[in-house]
């Protein structure tokens, strides 16, 4: 599905209602995936978990749950990248795409619905997650956005972000230490692939554009500038919840049945002070 408004537009795959390129305002916005792999480029939706769960496996309310391993001896970026989505357009710059997730891997039934809205300079994505079973669902939604920049890139935010600590290379210890604004960036060719808490709406600044990352209920951001993001872009990763969140219970949501969750994320192009 493409859609559009103006100079700016997006495509969107119904497999895994993956976002594939995005353009705002005549700029190309995201780094594509050069090997095809959702998660090595253009944006990623990552539920009902995002990062790794620890050991492909956890225990929800007294009850052990095994997912697939597909990162060594864990499981990463969830259970839907795979999957169709059903896809309706609702007007030339909108656009509803949902799914139902049952799976001996997850103690629920789901009903996922995205949202996905394109403006002269703005891109947003819906989350709802609504509990269609008869136990709670534990929950949380993640997006993976490689952003291209020009140069050299920095994240500045009114306030200071707080970095996850990690006991290894990918799972919080459960203590967090303050950071700067602007002390995140690519001065100094420093390796990334860090989880923050961000108190105030950061801001990406990327050469010859900055993007204002909003949210709503995805106070968590993921920075990564690894192998998949090449030299010419910064994946800067929304997400609900922490890292191995079905395990360390950082920010994951229990839904009740019947009742939904929602959060969300909108990326606003803004010149270049």
């Amino acid at each position: 599905m493409i859609l559009a408004d103006g100079r700016s537009s997006v495509e969107i795959m119904e497999k895994g209602a993956y976002v594939k390129s995005l353009v705002l305002d005549g700029l190309e916005i995201l780094k594509p995936s050069e090997d095809g792999v959702q998660t090595h480029g253009g944006m990623a939706i990552m539920l009902p978990y995002a990062g790794r769960v620890r050991n492909a496996m956890y225990v929800w309310e007294g009850k052990q749950y095994l997912l697939p391993k597909n990162s060594g001896e864990h499981s990463i970026h969830g259970l839907t990248r795979e999957l169709n989505w059903s896809a309706e357009r609702a007007g030339e710059n909108r656009g509803i795409f949902t799914i139902r997730l049952s799976t001996s891997n997850y103690p629920t039934e789901l009903f996922l619905k995205l949202e996905f809205e394109i403006n002269s300079s703005s891109f947003s994505i819906h989350i709802e997650a609504e509990n269609k079973g008869s136990v709670n669902a534990p929950f949380m939604a993640g997006m993976h956005p490689y952003f291209r920049f020009k140069d050299s890139w920095a994240i500045d935010s009114k306030q200071n972000l707080l970095r996850l600590n990690f006991e290894s290379s990918f799972f919080p210890d459960g203590t967090i230490t303050a950071i700067k604004p602007k002390t995140l960036s690519s001065k100094g060719g420093l390796p990334f692939d860090n989880t923050y808490i961000t108190n105030s709406t950061p801001v990406l600044f990327a050469g010859d554009r900055r993007i204002i990352l909003e949210n709503n209920n995805m106070p968590y951001l993921v920075l990564y500038n690894g192998q998949f993001a090449g030299k010419e872009s910064i994946a800067a990763e929304p997400m609900s919840a922490a890292p191995d969140a079905f395990n360390n219970g950082i920010g994951l949501v229990s839904i009740p049945p019947g009742e939904k969750f929602r959060c969300s994320a909108k990326f606003r192009l803004s010149s270049a002070p």
